[in-house]
């Protein structure tokens, strides 16, 4: 598998700004295709067709026992890539160590590790046991799922999970009312256009209560994401930008990309008649 090095990339980072609500447009800041990137797409198309060849045999052998998930991490497969150590500092506006991170479903931690130096304390959730053995390997603190309501925290990463569980809705409005203490900000990823699926056992079943998301295109839905969804609750943007979520590949393809929404923001200030009440 042969990388071209010639391939144009630049049609992950586009968009139509003038479809965006203004809410949104004047928060948008385009990417661009960076060395992190194309670190992650040569590594991606230098995994040997013999590796591929083990881990498909081997996935189809554990398939009755464990979830695609679980089989991914156990396999060291399925590696994902959002963004790079730079964009998310500048997506966090880092200007000094925070105290504490949280990472919710934080996979096999890869992409958590892109900005935790930025961070004295990394927590995270994870739902299958062997990720969490996983970023425990790497000095993450892993948290119970139930549990991670019970700190403050002044950062929380929510990438590409939205649309993985059953109550997207309450899951904003945990991470809301984490962040409201602290005065926190909300790092969020998804995957647009928006199609909701969890993961149970083998099986992968619709969500419960999806994302009442409007529109049809990248920009409208990304604008509905913004001004209907996380504004309501409480949430201010700060920047938004579009980028590749990638992950390396198979016997199929070298890898795989998906288009996804990166969005930093802030909680709200409450008024005076807020705090006083």
């Amino acid at each position: 598998m042969e990388l071209n090095y010639g391939t144009d990339y630049s049609y992950w980072y586009n968009l139509d700004e003038k479809k965006l609500h203004a809410t949104v447009q004047v928060s948008f800041k385009k990417h661009y295709y960076d060395s992190e990137t194309e670190e992650f797409i040569v590594s991606a198309c230098n995994i040997s067709y013999f590796k591929h060849v083990f881990d498909n045999t081997m996935s189809i052998f554990l398939l009755p026992f464990i979830s695609a998930t679980s089989r991914n991490a156990l396999l060291n497969r399925g590696i994902m890539f959002v963004a790079s150590s730079d964009l998310f500092a500048e997506m966090l506006n880092y200007s000094g160590k925070y105290d504490s991170l949280l990472d919710i479903g934080a996979g096999c931690g890869n992409v958590t590790i892109k900005f935790s130096d930025l961070f004295q304390n990394v927590f995270v959730t994870e739902t299958s046991s062997t990720m969490r053995q996983r970023l425990q390997s790497k000095g993450f603190i892993a948290l119970e799922v139930e549990n991670w309501t019970s700190r403050t925290y002044d950062v929380i990463s929510c990438l590409n999970v939205l649309d993985r569980c059953h109550e997207p809705m309450k899951l904003l409005q945990d991470i809301f009312d984490c962040l409201s203490q602290t005065g926190g900000t909300l790092m969020l990823a998804l995957v647009l256009p928006y199609h909701g699926s969890v993961e149970e056992g083998q099986v992968w079943h619709a969500q419960r209560d999806p994302l009442p998301i409007k529109g049809e295109s990248f920009e409208e839905q990304l604008s509905s994401l913004v001004v209907d969804i996380l504004e309501p609750l409480g949430f201010e943007l700060n920047l938004a930008t579009k980028v590749p979520y990638l992950c390396t590949g198979d016997l199929h393809a070298r890898y795989y990309s998906l288009s996804d929404c990166l969005l930093s923001l802030n909680v709200k200030p409450l008024c005076s008649s807020e705090l006083e009440g």
